[in-house]
């Protein structure tokens, strides 16, 4: 998986492509820590629409990652998942949890 990182004024944001497998949660931890450092940041935006596939560990990620940022009164907010995406966080819930647009 890849990941891009980028700052819009208050809003961090990382765009994720490709497959978020166990293999990809060094990355994805590495990217989004980066953004939570910053001490501007109250928005971290995930741009799902890369992704192709989302295995059971990238939500447990997902969660770990709103525990944290929640501490540093960062909100996250998960944009435009790809389909497939999509049904896996409509079966888990996650719109309960997270703000999805798109």
């Amino acid at each position: 998986m890849d990941c891009t990182t980028l700052i819009e004024g208050t809003k961090g944001i990382v765009k994720l492509d490709g497959r978020f497998t166990f293999d990809a949660g060094a990355t994805f931890k590495q990217s989004t820590q980066a953004l939570l450092t910053e001490s501007k940041i109250s928005e971290l935006h995930l741009d799902l629409s890369g992704l192709t596939y989302m295995e059971s560990s990238a939500l447990g990620n997902l969660l770990l990652l709103r525990e944290k940022a929640e501490s540093k009164g960062v909100k996250i907010v998960l944009l435009r998942p790809a389909p497939s995406v999509r049904t896996t966080l409509d079966a888990v819930r996650f719109h309960t949890i997270f703000e999805i647009r798109g």
